[in-house]
């Protein structure tokens, strides 16, 4: 540091490091949380089902072959309640298939 210059502020808690960050960090924090779970979730189902978009509490896939389409449909409970499990608050609600 160099004479004159103000020290880097130094964070004592959490709390003070978490408010410095921009929210929009935090949004890409929680997508990229998100696709690395999906990918995990899915496995080899990931070359059907892609992730298309998240819009508030929805999140989109596309679905590219009908089979896989009524899979997901019979695993679309159980996947939302996997993905919450990564987050602090419950962020997703609903899967919408496209």
């Amino acid at each position: 540091m160099k004479f004159g210059q103000n020290p880097k502020k130094q964070w004592r808690s959490s709390q003070e490091l978490e408010s410095s960050f921009n929210p929009l960090a935090r949004r890409l924090n929680r997508l990229m949380i998100l696709d690395h779970v999906w990918k995990k979730l899915v496995g080899n189902k990931g070359r059907f089902w892609v992730l298309k978009a998240v819009k508030e509490d929805t999140l989109y896939v596309q679905v590219k072959v009908s089979v896989a389409r009524n899979e997901l449909v019979a695993r679309r409970r159980q996947l939302i309640v996997e993905l919450n499990k990564h987050f602090e608050t419950p962020w997703i609600q609903k899967i919408e298939i496209q």
